[in-house]
């Protein structure tokens, strides 16, 4: 039998021996090994034969014990990953989260996949070459598709399919992203479903809209060659979209009051587009899109 070599805090407490253990994350089987069985106390690495599994100090594991799958060597919950994540998401260390996160990419995990795909997205945003980004898109797409995979019924995993779906087949060319229309569509709609309550997929589905109605005539009939029934949008649908969102959280994101702002000007409404066209202007510049946001609409308030 082959060496263990673990690193803990109580070897001798840690670890029991069985025949065979079945870990699970949030109810799903993820692995199995034979030798040991993990205890609860805490564990920081776990070494066999030469390979380094990381560990959580929950008492959660995740890696490859040189089989090719993944393996839990403790049951315990993933919600202070989870919840580490998403406060670092909050104060947009996103470098922070793929670094957290990437280790625990073939965990077969779908709230912690669909987190990494949101972090490498972001860090794709912030590429310094199309290259990089396009990469970064697709590996962003990867962990995602994978989320999906595991669980169809999470609305962020389908929210997040249909942001880096466009973003990947954007790159691709023309053609290509408008091949990928309706598939971005459904997935905005089923988040949506599954989740009435978050104004950030009704502000993606208020995009689709407003995106197709603004496709010019050459983009159309390339469409039309592509679907027997091409995708057809209005402005006034963007627009009860985007408000939709606005009800649903108030002021939540600076780039759905430039929408809502473009949107009442395509419509011919000024004064109301004035109105959000100033609230995005003036929205708090915490993000990228926020500085995107009021940049865009000091240039459109000038030209009214």
């Amino acid at each position: 039998m082959n060496t263990l070599n673990f690193i803990t805090r109580r070897v001798s407490s840690y670890f029991k021996p069985c025949k065979s253990h079945v870990g699970r994350i949030n109810g799903r089987m993820t692995g199995s090994c034979r030798g040991f069985r993990a205890g609860p106390s805490l564990i920081s690495k776990v070494s066999l034969t030469g390979r380094t599994i990381k560990c959580l100090k929950s008492g959660l594991t995740l890696g490859v014990l040189g089989f090719g799958f993944p393996v839990v060597l403790a049951d315990a919950p993933v919600d202070k990953l989870l919840a580490e994540a998403d406060s670092l998401y909050d104060l947009n260390k996103f470098e922070e989260i793929y670094n957290l996160l990437i280790s625990y990419k073939s965990s077969k995990n779908d709230e912690i996949l669909w987190r990494l795909g949101r972090s490498t997205y972001e860090k794709a945003k912030a590429a310094d070459t199309d290259a990089q980004k396009k990469l970064l898109y697709r590996e962003a797409l990867d962990y995602v598709e994978e989320a999906l995979s595991i669980n169809g019924e999470n609305f962020a995993v389908h929210k997040w399919m249909s942001i880096l779906i466009d973003y990947v087949y954007g790159y691709e060319g023309t053609k290509a992203r408008i091949a990928q229309s309706y598939n971005v569509k459904n997935h905005m709609e089923r988040a949506c479903q599954l989740n009435p309550t978050d104004g950030t997929s009704r502000y993606l589905l208020g995009y689709w809209y407003f995106s197709v109605a603004s496709i010019p005539w050459y983009q159309r009939k390339i469409a039309s060659v592509i679907f027997t029934t091409p995708p057809s949008a209005t402005y006034e649908e963007a627009l009860g979209e985007f408000l939709h969102a606005e009800q649903l959280e108030p002021n939540f994101y600076s780039k759905n009051l430039l929408m809502i702002g473009k949107c009442y000007q395509m419509l011919g409404n000024k004064e109301a587009a004035k109105e959000f066209l100033l609230r995005a202007k003036d929205y708090p510049q915490k993000t990228r899109d926020d500085k995107e946001s009021a940049e865009e609409a000091t240039q459109l308030l000038k030209g009214m």
